[in-house]
């Protein structure tokens, strides 16, 4: 740069003093922070009972008994996906190109996830829609013992059709370090299916779409989701 464009610039510019922009100094309240960055290290689903059992918190599930949850195994690396679709209407009037008011009419609430155990039971069940539950008498269920042409370790079931309406709570983690994030539907169904491949150029994978339906959570009987957060630090300045 030369000398005479540095003489020039904004003293502003010059002093490089966030105060002098308007920014808030780090100081005095909430600012940029790289520790409340969220790259899920690791992401594990579970599937149980429909509404019941629901976590309070971040309890390992495997103990929330009411809910006998299960888990559907290793995920790929893209995780979970949460969308929220809500469908809207403008109202217009006369004289005005802006709407007057905006009404929601639609809305709902899906995840995405692939997994990755293509021999994992409870996942073959959520993609034929065989009831997972109860797992003891479950048409999945391996043989123990060689019977005929059926071998140990083995299981035949009819794929149903139609298939009755399965409903499932599930159990979505995610871990960054010591931040973690949880996701609970209480009512949730599996509404979408990708296509299972069996090949040898990869794994089979198995990319189901869950949607939530409004369900039982504690005294809340229209809840659709519940979201627990560990910030895995002190959030004081953010809320004072």
């Amino acid at each position: 740069m030369s000398e005479q464009t540095a003489k020039d610039r904004n003293p502003q510019v010059t002093a490089d003093d966030p105060a002098l922009f308007g920014l808030t100094p780090p100081a005095t309240g909430p600012y940029k922070n790289n520790n409340l960055l969220y790259a899920a290290g690791d992401v594990v689903v579970w599937v149980g009972q429909p509404n019941v059992g629901p976590p309070v918190g971040f309890e390992d599930p495997s103990g929330l008994v009411a809910g006998s949850y299960k888990c559907l195994g290793w995920v790929d690396v893209s995780g979970y996906i949460f969308k929220l679709d809500e469908t809207t209407k403008d109202v217009p009037a006369a004289g005005v190109l802006t709407p007057i008011r905006t009404l929601i009419t639609g809305g709902s609430k899906t995840v995405q996830a692939t997994f990755l155990e293509g021999m994992n039971p409870y996942v073959l069940a959520l993609y034929d829609d065989v009831p997972v539950f109860p797992v003891a008498s479950s048409p999945l269920k391996a043989t123990t013992t060689s019977a005929s042409s059926l071998p140990v370790n083995s299981a035949v079931y009819i794929i149903p059709d139609p298939p009755a309406d399965n409903r499932y709570g599930l159990i979505f983690d995610s871990i960054d370090g010591t931040k973690q994030e949880r996701l609970y539907a209480p009512f949730a169904k599996v509404t979408a299916r990708g296509n299972r491949q069996a090949q040898q150029g990869d794994i089979v994978t198995t990319d189901l779409t869950f949607t939530f339906y409004p369900g039982t959570i504690g005294s809340n009987t229209a809840a659709v989701a519940q979201r627990a957060v560990n910030y895995g630090q002190a959030m004081t300045t953010y809320f004072t």
